[in-house]
């Protein structure tokens, strides 16, 4: 079974219930199983967990046109669509992964390319409501570039939606560590803090900026740890730093 039909069969297993009750379930199993996760469970239970976050700071998800740059396994945009009856599009620089969604998920509202989020010239300007971003404009240097292709996409009032690693949290040193020992699996990265993303959504254009920081899971246990005593006295501080802003 591949990692597309398991996070199809995961998402179809949640019941309607669980809108109404972000997570409960999956949190108390968390707290209470002494075992792991898969990493499949574990990446639901984020993306379950970001979306209910996003959506706490005012972004509403319902009957959306989406676009999710750096889809992935589209795991994000299956969630949005069975929760929020939304249409979507992934892009993705891997066309190994682009193949196999489009081999496995047979939605009329959910479609998938291949691309890069510094050119998503396949796309039309000014088409979609909301553009999410988890993790990606870290891992190279035209970060204006990449913005302002979020940007041109977007319609007049849309929602750029980040998700970024932190400059101002532990997990930094967690990355320098695994850097050391050869570990490190996602190549070039480069982190900043808020005000650093500040300033680059700025400088593209984008206003009404807003942020909010949370904790890393408990996969990175010990920075989460550090990072929750830090937050009680510098609130800013956190592994991951959200972002919305409007175009």
């Amino acid at each position: 079974m591949n990692s597309i039909t398991l996070t199809k069969n995961l998402i179809d297993q949640r019941k309607q219930a669980e809108l109404d009750n972000y997570l409960k379930d999956i949190w108390d199993q968390v707290w209470t199983n002494t075992g792991e996760l898969s990493y499949a469970k574990l990446r639901l239970l984020k993306v379950a967990d970001k979306i209910k976050n996003i959506s706490q700071m005012g972004v509403d998800f319902r009957n959306k046109h989406i676009l999710d740059i750096g889809c992935g396994n589209g795991m994000a945009l299956m969630y949005l669509r069975k929760y929020f009856d939304i249409v979507g599009v992934g892009v993705d620089v891997s066309g190994v992964v682009v193949n196999e969604l489009k081999s496995n998920i047979n939605d009329l509202k959910l479609s998938f390319s291949v691309g890069d989020h510094r050119n998503l010239s396949m796309l039309k300007s000014n088409q979609f409501d909301i553009v999410l971003s988890f993790g990606v404009i870290e891992h190279f240097e035209e970060y204006c570039l990449a913005l302002c292709e979020a940007r041109r996409v977007l319609k007049l009032g849309g929602i750029l939606v980040l998700i970024q690693p932190h400059l101002l949290s532990f997990g930094i040193i967690q990355e320098c560590l695994l850097r050391i020992r050869n570990k490190w699996k996602f190549g070039k990265q480069k982190d900043f803090s808020i005000y650093g993303y500040r300033s680059i959504l700025k400088h593209t254009g984008f206003r009404d900026i807003r942020h909010m920081t949370k904790v890393p899971y408990r996969d990175m246990w010990i920075t989460r740890i550090l990072d929750a005593i830090v937050k009680f006295a510098v609130p800013m501080w956190g592994h991951y730093l959200y972002l919305i802003a409007k175009k």
